[in-house]
């Protein structure tokens, strides 16, 4: 917590603080605090052997969570460092109704109640980070958790918040700079039974001195990922026409540094600089191996293609961030907030793929011999591919806060954002059997594009006191945009709408230790980057194979959300329950589509708002003490989310849910600590439930079957001397397999084959060692 909201906790709960007393939220927990009892006693600090927490006061995040206006999940950072978390992933999948997209092991697409990864807003300190995925998402895998201060997530959004978050939100809140002299240094060493030894080392070092502050942190860390990957092709005759197998290396590189200086130029004036510097290098090398058979109708084997293919890929990862913030306190009710910053993110992508061939031909006799008429042939061929893609962004706000009247905190503020993406690709084909040729350029029509869209947010907020135990919290947030996309041929459409996004939020202090919080809000999905790109894909323009076309006049996914909880605190802070029950109705879902164009009589596919769906369930989480059963040293915690959806398909009017939705996420763990020894353990087991997803693809239906997927992380903490403290880690102990099934049926819902899939990850065992000198 800041100092900041420090101060305001400490303030009678019938008193409003003033506005110049509350740092500008970035965070929805800073907001307006009331009073409860102590963060935390003597003992039961004395309990915890973890080193102090070097870049704010000892702070509880269950009297933060209730004592916020809205309803927040807070993530410490004694629960991120407890379990030695390298990235964000690893800290969310832990979180009630998280679900983390990607390879198994990799953790790196953030998937709230379990929808996909479009659904989610991720943001660094309130705002929106550039990125090089085409879903508008942040791949949290690459940011490192020795930067994070806390992490947020926020279900409902108010109207500060950008409305880009039908799922919820997750801010991700940076280290700043401290009031006194901090100082950390952490190494850590891990190892996977294939890869060998790595690890990483972060440094953290900031103090004060008069009326300037300031913080450098960073760090550097690898990350081996190594794959081994199955997929199996039935026919309708449950006969293999396709094997493959592939054995993955992939290395990651993670280099940071995130410093934060602060200077206070006068009583009333306070000057930070906040930049940010992340970058990723990635190597990755498989070997794929693939065999194709074709069948007579006998059922005798025709032809066997025997293909293997070797790939080797680099990517560079680049994001920064240059700006900062002038706040000014205007008077001893008002102040000011005014920021500029410009970000930018490069993605630089080298891949190469060899591929050998050996085809044979066999005769429909007794013994299938090898076909005389067709020899064995062995193409080949290499192909190059070397991708680039940058996003950047001019960001501006402007916040006043005010407190007219005494129960009022008001909200004033002002974005602007100027975007700029552009992708550019190139594809070559070389053939190299039965000679060596020379290389030939493919570009695809959505290889090569631009967009430049351009982004003003205007939105007030009243916080109003309603007596000792009501708030109320009410904005309206306008966001008006304008974009252009420029495809490879130069072509260009630009599209500009406006939207006004109202929300409400109510919070009842039932009893000191009991809250009730009752929300709306209005939020939005935008389009895929490459869905606003007019292109034209044309293929045999039948139903199996239709042209792909996109649709620059694509309008975004609307939804409202409605959401109801209660949370009950116990044990002085040390214990908490919470339930949330939320429903969210969705408009102009986005769904590629087929039709037949009357004017060629071709079909064609195209990404449309064609489809209205729903979002629904439950969410639970329980974290407490246990001196009750004999053990105050033991820490019990769990969530469990029940998760449902219903979207109609815009085809053929098919209810379904919402795509790779599981039907519910489930945490279980707990912390026990040894004092005497200066010890702690604890464990974490995560659910990941099968799921059925069916979906209209090139013509056919796909209907797919994920199995569950389990995972376990352990660890084990010593406090060495007063400064020092020693940690052995265990992450992904069950080695977790992803099943994947998948039966594919024409048109006319007649099967046509099977696939079967299972990827695993290995084990990962580590330990580190972190001092405050």
């Amino acid at each position: 917590m800041s100092s900041a909201a420090a101060t305001t906790a400490q303030k009678s709960e019938s008193e409003i603080p003033r506005i110049s007393e509350i740092e500008l939220p970035q965070t929805q927990a800073e907001l307006l605090t009331q009073d409860t009892p102590s963060l935390t006693t003597e003992d039961e600090r004395e309990t915890d052997i973890q080193l102090d927490v070097v870049t704010s006061p000892l702070v509880n995040f269950i009297e933060e969570r209730q004592n916020s206006p809205t309803g927040v999940i807070i993530i410490d950072q004694r629960e991120i460092q407890r379990f030695n978390h390298r990235t964000i992933g690893e800290v969310l999948r832990r979180q009630p109704g998280v679900v983390l997209g990607g390879p198994p092991g990799e953790d790196k697409d953030v998937q709230l109640l379990g929808l996909p990864k479009e659904y989610t807003q991720v943001l660094i300190n309130g705002q929106r980070f550039p990125d090089g995925g085409e879903n508008r998402e942040l791949k949290v895998d690459r940011i490192p958790v020795s930067l994070v201060e806390r992490i947020e997530i926020i279900s409902n959004p108010t109207a500060t918040i950008d409305s880009q978050g039908v799922a919820g939100t997750v801010n991700i809140i940076l280290k700043k700079a401290p009031d006194q002299r901090i100082s950390d240094l952490t190494i850590t060493g891990t190892t996977l039974e294939s890869a060998g030894p790595f690890g990483g080392v972060s440094v953290l070092y900031g103090d004060k001195q008069g009326d300037f502050s300031y913080l450098i942190s960073g760090g550097i860390q690898r990350r081996d990922s190594p794959k081994e990957k199955f997929k199996q092709t039935l026919d309708r005759q449950n006969r293999p026409t396709e094997d493959e197998t592939e054995s993955e290396g992939k290395r990651l590189l993670d280099i940071s540094l995130v410093p934060n200086l602060v200077w206070r130029v006068s009583p009333r004036d306070t000057l930070s600089f906040e930049p940010l510097f992340l970058r990723t290098l990635e190597e990755k090398d498989a070997t794929r191996n693939l065999t194709r058979q074709r069948f007579f109708p006998s059922g005798r084997l025709q032809e066997q293609q025997q293909e293997t293919v070797k790939k080797d890929e680099d990517k560079t990862v680049t994001g920064w961030r240059l700006g900062g913030h002038w706040e000014r306190e205007l008077s001893a009710t008002a102040d000011m907030k005014l920021g500029l910053f410009f970000q930018r993110t490069d993605e630089r992508k080298d891949k190469v793929e060899v591929k050998d061939n050996i085809i044979t031909t066999f005769l429909n006799v007794d013994g299938s011999p090898l076909d005389p008429a067709r020899p064995v042939r062995n193409p080949g061929d290499i192909k190059r591919e070397e991708e680039t893609k940058f996003e950047q962004g001019l960001l501006g706000t402007l916040v006043f806060n005010l407190r007219p009247w005494e129960n009022h905190s008001l909200t004033l503020g002002v974005e602007g954002n100027l975007r700029d993406r552009e992708k550019k690709k190139i594809t070559t084909e070389q053939p190299t059997a039965p000679q060596l040729r020379e290389p030939v350029e493919k570009i695809g029509p959505k290889d090569i594009y631009n967009i430049t869209e351009n982004q003003l947010n205007l939105y007030v907020q009243d916080e109003i006191r309603l007596g000792d135990l009501h708030t109320l919290t009410a904005g309206l947030r306008m966001e008006a945009v304008n974009n252009t996309a420029s495809a490879l041929d130069n072509t260009s459409i630009g599209q500009s709408g406006t939207i006004f996004n109202p929300s409400l939020h109510y919070k009842y202090q039932v009893l000191p230790t009991t809250v009730f919080r009752l929300s709306a809000a209005r939020t939005i999905r935008r389009p895929k980057f490459d869905d606003l790109i007019p292109f034209i894909d044309s293929k045999n323009g039948t139903l199996l194979q239709p042209d792909n076309i996109g649709n620059p006049e694509l309008k975004p996914e609307t939804s409202l959300g409605v959401e109801a909880g209660i949370e009950q605190s116990w044990g002085n802070n040390t214990g908490a329950f919470g339930i949330n029950a939320f429903y969210r109705w969705v408009d102009d879902k986005i769904e590629n589509s087929i039709s037949l164009n009357s004017e060629n009589n071709r079909f064609q596919q195209s990404p449309r708002n064609a489809g209205n769906g729903k979002i629904y369930g439950v969410r639970m989480d329980l974290q407490t003490r246990t001196p009750f059963i004999g053990l105050p040293n033991l820490t019990l915690f769990g969530n469990l989310s029940f998760l449902g959806s219903e979207l109609e398909d815009a085809t053929n009017g098919e209810i379904r849910r919402f795509q790779n939705q599981p039907s519910y996420v489930a945490n279980l763990g707990f912390d026990y600590t040894i004092p005497s020894w200066g010890m702690n353990f604890g464990l974490n087991y995560n659910i990941l439930p099968g799921f059925t997803n069916r979906e209209l693809k090139d013509g056919r239906i796909e209907v797919t079957e994920e199995s569950t997927e389990n995972g376990l992380d352990a660890y084990l903490g010593f406090r060495l001397a007063e400064n020092l403290q020693m940690n052995l880690f265990g992450k992904n102990l069950l080695a977790s397999e992803k099943r994947k099934s998948r039966d594919i049926f024409n048109s006319l819902g007649e099967f046509q084959n099977a696939r079967i899939e299972r990827e695993t990850a290995e084990k990962l065992y580590g330990i580190s060692f972190s001092w405050q000198f």
